[in-house]
């Protein structure tokens, strides 16, 4: 299929118009703009402009997106032109601060670029070759006359590398391909009309970096330039569009986003002319995509009468109308179905189209009323077993919704709920209902989330493409010449773009439309690791960070092995040492920065370098379940650790507790356990498995037991500890079944109440997330993450993940006020979320699901995202 090529006609246009972001000057002056428009050729591909200044060096040193769709060479031809002409000594008082517009034009070679400079000084060629006498003797120059104008050239001896230029109506034009500037000059070369240039003109906000305009006309001829004959159903869609389209540039550093008009030939009969009447919609048949999709369209209507109305006009202008009605006349008379009154009404607002990374094409369609079509199948269609079924006549959905679907002309279907899935093969549908079920959709993707944060929610018209996926697509269709540029990694950067998409939403006839395209920038929140450490085997817990002296920090790493490993800020292996079993819970670093923790046969206490200290490590009576707490008494630090339905407990240099009971419960404990004191008396509290909560005193007394009500059901989820002065306003907060909390008071009757609906494995966490002066629940159950209210069980937010998630959240705190909730789902997606519920700029991230997220150094702001991948390494980006 001749489909995805569409995106290297994107991803040129955005490209070059943002690589000239810190070049334009907001206060463009609109009759230079016109003056110097009116010379382009009317085949002009796109245009856009610039201010001569100091800040254009900046850009030219370091906006890497210029540079990966330029290529190298055009790159420095580009510095060249600034550096040795325009800010010459002779040349650089005439150019200073006037506007540069750059400009792409068809040309025997390929696609040539032109600079116009529109001089702040009246010249004329005599005084114009003395000051080219100042410019640097690195090149040759000459020149020669042809239509009454002199063209100067400047060589400086590498292939390709000459540059020409001629004074025209006090305008210099300057390119590397000479024919461009003899049609500048010819008065016989039809040039760009003057309605174009006033919409340009019109169209360009003087509240924005830049403006870019381009004939729609010549969109489709520019993907004709370097694409291979034959056009598939894409860019079918815009070929022979007319009208015009200006777009206005809002600039991220990982994100390239334009938004303006497009302006449509009301004269010409086109598709996309059946959108510019509907208002935009939410848009929502991506998340039906799998995850292999390269490419789609996804169409939505808000007047389904006047679409379908407009959609028969088009066929009678194409002479087609009277074919349709014969199609449908034998659907009537054979299948007893109407199809105005029984087919049409079958669907929903919104269907689409989508290309998969075998170039296998899928459709898409919402259904209005699934029982309803169930019933209406049965007559148009065959069963072809698992659930899949093929029309018996052909054309029903290109009747419906015309061009999109003209490849589809008896397909075959399945039904996913209120979606209808069309495919020509049967044997595509059965793969797409396997990843449907296994969940292996394009939607729960981090560069689908990603992209779907920075375009508009909202549109009639959205086409979208991921080249990585589309890589083998795009070069088969690409010219030889423009496949060799594709995949040259060193010269161009193409395929460094994660993904693009280009959007209309109707308005009274005309569209309002946007481009956003999302690139692997080194200066991307997240897209480029600040540096990786090899491991051997994968990571078994999170990462910590623990400070090494007054003013540096390290972060200490286990992998399966049990190795463990300790690293510098910037990535620089400090040591390493192989503990005996895996680190059970939290590490706790001490006083004077030697760091305690437990596995489950051992206790340990080592200092930053790595070193045990006299008498660590120990081995444990029993093994412990769950990591260890610290404790005050009597002025006294103490080490609790659970150890199943055991309590042990140790003094700072690993001795026992002499007096310590060593209590044992009727269970498990629940994770780690708790420790407080209320009113002059210590407390250390676990609650198990079976439902008990136990308070002990100092030496391991029993003070209170409360065994809970738990229909039965084994508890799994650690528990809260609320604390007043109060033992009767103080509580032990216990996640029980069914959406219920018990609150457990150190003195009185346990308190229950419905929070919400849970599935049975559901994970709880009493944090604080909200950043307010009381911790939340924080429950993830069905895929979904709840955080609510502990006071009043409202909920401050809720999210719902497209990917199965069985890890248990994980909390980081960044602020002061607050933890941070983050979540690694099963998909190997990573999202951190923010106390407002949304998820943080730049997540998620590709990683496995132990991870860290915050400072790393003293003197750093800055936090730092440290996970794995399948590769066994650690990555490191900075955030």
């Amino acid at each position: 299929m001749r489909n995805t090529i569409i995106v290297t006609v994107l991803l040129f246009i955005a490209v070059v118009a943002a690589s000239v972001y810190y070049f334009s000057d907001s206060s463009s002056r609109q009759e230079n703009a016109t003056k110097a428009l009116q010379y382009l050729p009317a085949d002009t591909y796109f245009i856009t402009a610039f201010r001569n200044n100091e800040t254009t060096d900046t850009i030219f040193q370091h906006f890497e997106l210029f540079e990966a769709i330029q290529g190298k060479q055009d790159f420095d031809n580009l510095k060249t032109l600034k550096q040795d002409f325009l800010s010459s000594e002779a040349l650089k008082a005439k150019v200073q601060d006037v506007e540069i517009i750059l400009s792409y034009h068809p040309s025997t070679s390929g696609i040539a670029t032109l600079y116009t400079v529109a001089l702040n000084e009246k010249l004329n060629n005599k005084a114009l070759e003395a000051i080219f006498q100042g410019i640097d003797k690195k090149y040759k120059q000459n020149h020669t006359d042809t239509l009454g104008h002199r063209i100067y050239s400047f060589d400086k001896g590498i292939k390709d590398s000459i540059l020409y230029c001629t004074l025209h109506e006090n305008i210099l034009f300057a390119g590397y391909e000479r024919p461009i500037i003899q049609q500048v000059i010819d008065k016989k070369v039809k040039k760009l009309d003057t309605k174009q240039i006033e919409f340009f003109i019109e169209q360009n906000s003087k509240n924005t970096p830049l403006s870019l305009y381009f004939n729609n006309h010549q969109f489709s001829a520019f993907a004709k330039k370097i694409m291979r004959p034959k056009f598939g159903v894409y860019l079918n869609q815009i070929d022979s569009l007319q009208g015009s389209t200006a777009w206005n540039l809002n600039f991220k550093d990982d994100a390239l986003i334009f938004k303006g008009e497009t302006k449509l030939d009301l004269n010409h009969h086109h598709y996309l002319h059946l959108f510019a009447n509907q208002s935009p919609q939410v848009q929502t048949l991506a998340n039906f995509l799998p995850k292999n999709t390269a490419s789609y369209i996804n169409y939505s209507l808000s007047n389904i009468t006047s679409f379908h109305s407009g959609l028969n006009d088009l066929f009678v202008y194409r002479k087609e109308a009277d074919k349709i009605k014969r199609h449908q006349k034998l659907i009537e008379n054979e299948g007893k179905v109407v199809f105005q009154s029984d087919i049409l009404s079958l669907w929903n607002d919104e269907f689409a189209i989508a290309e998969l990374d075998n170039e296998a094409m899928l459709g898409l369609v919402s259904l209005a009323d699934s029982t309803k079509f169930v019933e209406t199948a049965k007559k148009i269609s065959s069963n072809q077993g698992d659930d899949i079924y093929q029309f018996d006549y052909s054309n029903i959905l290109y009747s419906s919704f015309g061009d999109p679907f003209k490849t589809f002309q008896r397909p075959y279907f399945t039904r996913i709920g209120k979606v209808l899935v069309i495919a020509n093969q049967t044997g595509i549908l059965r793969k797409y209902r396997q990843a449907y079920f296994d969940n292996q959709m394009m939607s729960g993707t981090a560069i689908f989330k990603n992209h779907s944060a920075i375009q508009s929610n909202r549109a009639n018209v959205t086409f979208y493409i991921e080249p990585e996926t589309a890589k083998n697509t795009i070069i088969n269709n690409l010219k030889s010449e423009y496949a060799k540029d594709f995949r040259d990694k060193e010269q161009f950067g193409y395929q460094n773009f994660y993904s693009t998409s280009f959007q209309l939403s109707g308005n009274e006839g005309e569209f309002v439309s946007g481009f956003y395209a999302l690139y692997k920038s080194k200066n991307r929140l997240g897209g480029t690791a600040e540096w990786t450490f090899q491991l051997n085997s994968k990571l078994i817990n999170n990462p910590w960070v623990f400070n090494q002296t007054e003013n540096s920090k390290f972060i200490l790493v286990q992998e399966q092995d049990h190795t463990v490993h300790a690293l510098s800020p910037s990535g620089k292996e400090l040591w390493k040492t192989l503990f005996q079993g895996e680190i059970l819970g939290q590490p706790i670093q001490l006083q004077d920065r030697s760091i305690l923790l437990n596995t489950r046969s051992r206790l340990y206490r080592f200092s930053p370098d790595g070193k045990l200290l006299p008498g660590f490590s120990i081995g444990l009576e029993n093994n412990a379940s769950a990591g260890l707490i610290l404790s005050t008494f009597n002025n006294e630090k103490r080490i609790y650790i659970p150890c199943s339905n055991q309590i042990a407990a140790y003094d700072l240099a690993g001795k026992k507790i002499q007096n310590w009971k060593n209590p044992t419960v009727d269970s498990k404990i629940l994770y780690d356990l708790k420790a407080t004191t209320i009113a002059n008396q210590h407390y250390i509290i676990a609650a198990t498995s079976q439902g008990s909560v136990y308070f002990f005193n100092e030496i391991g007394g029993l003070v209170n037991k409360q065994e809970l009500n738990t229909n039965g059901q084994t508890l799994k989820n650690p528990i809260g500890l609320i604390t007043t002065s109060d033992k009767k306003n103080s509580f032990v907060i216990v996640p029980a079944t069914q959406g219920e909390i018990i609150k457990v008071p150190f003195e009185g009757e346990p308190i229950r109440s419905k929070v919400g609906d849970w599935g049975s494995n559901f994970t709880f966490n009493f944090e604080d997330v909200s950043g307010s002066a009381d911790k939340d629940y924080v429950v993830l159950s069905d895929n979904n993450l709840t955080v609510y209210n502990q006071k009043d069980n409202t909920k401050y937010f809720e999210y719902k993940f497209v990917d199965e998630v069985s890890n248990r959240p994980n909390f980081f705190k960044v602020t002061n006020n607050n933890d941070l909730v983050a979540v690694g789902t099963n998909n190997r997606m990573i999202y951190i979320f923010s106390e407002d519920g949304l998820v943080r700029n730049g997540f998620p991230v590709e990683g496995l699901s132990k991870f860290y997220f915050g400072p790393i150094d003293f003197g750093n702001n800055a936090s730092y995202l440290i996970s794995s991948k399948r590769d066994h390494k650690l990555y490191a980006y900075k955030f």
